[in-house]
Parts: C-alpha cells; structure tokens; sequence
C-alpha cells in the first residue's frame, strides 16, 4: 500500500510552487554576441509555446543571469512583481482576443537587447556588413538639463 502525505511534513500545497528557488537558465557569459543571444532566445522561446502553449517571460540580471519563466505561473507572476527592473519583455503570449501566439523574429529580440542591456554586455556584429562600409557611429548629442530647458522655453 502506498504511504500517505498526511503524516510527514510535506506540505502539499501550491505554495511549494510559488515559493520554489527560480534558477537561471544560462549566463550571458555563454554568449559572445548579441545575434547569439537572440537565436538562442528565439529557440528556447519557441520551445515553450509550441510545447506548453504559453508565452516566456526574458529577465537578465546584472550579474548577467538570463531567467526564462513560463508566462502565466503563479511563481513568473511573482518573479515579475519583485523583479520588474529584470524584465525584457513577455514573448509568444496568447493574445486576450484568441489569436493565435506568434514567436519574435530575430530582428525584434536583437533591438530589445540592445535596449535593456547596457553598450558593453555583449559585442554588437552587423548581420550582413560589407568589408568596405563603415559601421555607422552613434551621435553623442549634449543636451541641457531639464531645468534649463523650461526656462528657455
């Protein structure tokens, strides 16, 4: 016969569930760029929607931890609330409207890398950059402060 729950010290609530360690899935380290980054982002986000049928939520730390959570669970909607500042962005979510999820191109999860990290996390390799072009500069433009500004104004 097979023992029961109800006199050991397991608790078999949900709350196990919520409360559970979240561990990251890789370290940043692991990639060298940021198109390497993004393909593996895409791969793993495509994994889960077409797996469980939900959406990831993308977190990277500034210890350079990527957390890659389920969309939906009660343990990714705390992850979320403590952890807003992490937060990428939620990928391949169901739509309220119930369409259907689309997994991100590549383009799209490069330019929200490249927003939430900072310039020096990983290096930045052009896809397709001729030998003879020249790799565009960003401007460093000096603004005024804000005070300044409404005064001027």
């Amino acid at each position: 016969m097979a023992t029961s729950n109800h006199d050991t010290n397991r608790d078999p609530t949900p709350r196990r569930q919520v409360e559970r360690r979240i561990k990251p899935a890789f370290l940043l380290d692991d990639c060298a760029t940021v198109q390497e980054l993004a393909q593996r982002l895409q791969k793993r986000i495509r994994q889960t929607l077409y797996a469980r049928g939900a959406g990831t939520v993308v977190a990277i730390n500034s210890q350079a931890e990527v957390y890659l959570l389920m969309a939906g669970e009660a343990r990714t909607e705390r992850f979320y609330a403590e952890q807003y500042d992490w937060v990428m962005g939620t990928y391949a979510e169901l739509p309220m409207g119930g369409g259907n999820a689309a997994v991100p191109d590549l383009h799209a999860l490069e330019e929200d890398i490249r927003f939430h990290l900072p310039a020096w996390a990983l290096d930045d390799e052009p896809a397709h950059l001729d030998d003879v072009a020249e790799r565009p500069v960003q401007l460093q433009l000096p603004f005024p402060p804000l005070h300044e500004m409404a005064a001027v104004a």
